[in-house]
């Protein structure tokens, strides 16, 4: 599809982009390893062929040592290389990952990388692959022989090369056709990632398809849609009345969402709370540390909104968007804060007192309040709607409760809240206590 129609791809999510800057970043960071090298990257595809040939050429220019991105094509295969160190009469492959620990996926994207430069007859040394060190703490100017980690693959991508050679000629094939191949959706659109593509693939799905339920697993979903049972009519007809996929068609067929009332009440606030507060934190996990004192993806309080009886004008904002280095100043505000409510409300996937232990904003469960996370309550519950089966997200809920509220991705609040932008900032912070209401129009709609 990326060759034939590229045009189709769905557009990428905010998150998503983001993960690719943070690799971008790492990246260009990790060059001051190997310092003093020259940048192969082309600017466009139309520079590939010229780009192949200068890597060529530097080869076997005595002067150059390092080259970033080197561009290498065998076997039609085409790949850029992060970093290629002149290493005696031979050169050492490096391959930077932005993570604190390596997968199959970054040993078998080095394979495909010693399998272009076998083929050139590149002279290897070794192939690495270099990686975030987990336990390195800044102190001062960043410390990139600390930073990073160096690992051998090469008796791996050697022992794959059978392997990739076999997956390059498949690939060559499919490229091959006149046409993209006619492959049914099924599991692999989203898994191991979602495809780019699953706009396109499923358009003529209906929105009500029992396929946009959760309550069954997609395998056991896709098998019966396969093998006749393709419709909602179908689907029913195999079904306990009473069970959950049942229950959730009957909510896509009426437009709606799901709740299991009864459980959803079990779980609410017992006695009722006399003053409550609703929470919404703004978490930064960089990859490089920019602080003293802080690790690789250490977890930072970068803002917070709170929406309560005793706040100035009902809500109570705290940032430092402007300068990251007095995140520590929210935990005594949020520890004077919180201690003016009985409950706290809160919409997170994480364990938000885990998260107020481990800042100590709270020193034990014991205390004059709680939590009550929204999130784990309405999982608990069975909430459901079309738009969960892309993510439990405060967004998609609030498109199946609110539909008339505009919702941005909680990524987006904090790429605005890092963009050194002051309209940025504001829309962050404008952002940030939006999401706060939705939260407690979510509460009030099922426990006021």
């Amino acid at each position: 599809m990326q060759k034939k129609h590229p045009y189709l791809r769905d557009k990428l999510s905010i998150e998503q982009r983001a993960k690719f800057q943070r690799g971008t970043d790492v990246g260009i960071l990790a060059h001051e390893y190997f310092p003093g090298g020259i940048d192969m990257s082309p600017t466009s595809p139309s520079q590939f062929p010229k780009k192949i040939q200068e890597t060529w050429d530097n080869l076997s220019n005595t002067e150059i040592n390092v080259m970033y991105e080197a561009v290498f094509q065998y076997n039609d295969t085409l790949i850029m290389l992060d970093m290629l160190v002149r290493d005696g009469d031979k050169w050492l492959a490096v391959e930077v990952k932005s993570s604190m620990a390596l997968s199959d996926t970054y040993y078998n994207d080095a394979a495909l990388q010693y399998y272009v430069l076998h083929g050139c007859q590149v002279p290897l040394s070794d192939f690495m692959l270099m990686y975030i060190n987990g336990d390195y703490e800044r102190n001062g100017l960043i410390d990139i022989k600390q930073l990073f980690k160096l690992e051998s693959v090469i008796d791996f991508v050697k022992e794959r090369e059978d392997y990739v050679a076999k997956n390059v000629a498949r690939l060559k094939n499919v490229v091959a056709l006149p046409h993209a191949p006619i492959i049914n959706i099924g599991t692999q659109c989203h898994n191991p990632y979602t495809c780019d593509f699953l706009g396109h693939c499923w358009k003529l799905i209906p929105k009500d398809s029992f396929l946009y339920t959760n309550a069954i697993g997609d395998e056991q979903l896709f098998s019966l849609y396969f093998n006749g049972t393709n419709s909602n009519q179908k689907m029913l007809a195999q079904l306990e009345p009473n069970s959950l996929e049942a229950h959730q068609i009957e909510a896509l067929r009426n437009g709606t969402y799901y709740v299991d009332f009864k459980t959803l009440f079990s779980l609410s606030p017992n006695p009722k709370p006399h003053s409550l507060a609703y929470l919404n934190l703004l978490l930064y996990r960089p990859a490089i540390p920019e602080i003293d004192g802080t690790k690789p993806y250490q977890e930072m309080i970068l803002a917070f909104a709170l929406q309560g009886e005793n706040e100035d004008n009902g809500c109570f904002i705290w940032d430092c968007f402007e300068d990251h280095s007095k995140w520590r100043e929210s935990i005594g505000i949020l520890i004077d804060k919180l201690s003016h409510y009985e409950q706290i409300v809160c919409f997170t996937p994480q364990n938000l007192s885990t998260v107020l232990l481990r800042h100590e904003i709270i020193q034990n469960k014991e205390v004059g309040y709680r939590i009550f996370n929204l999130f784990d309550v309405m999982q608990q519950s069975s909430f459901y709607h079309p738009s969960i089966k892309a993510g439990f997200t405060l967004q998609h809920v609030a498109e199946a409760l609110f539909p008339e509220e505009k919702l941005f991705e909680h990524s987006r609040i904090l790429m605005e809240a890092l963009s050194n932008d002051l309209i940025s900032y504001q829309q962050a912070k404008d952002d940030l206590i939006t999401e706060n209401v939705i939260v407690a129009k979510t509460y009030q709609q099922f426990f006021k």
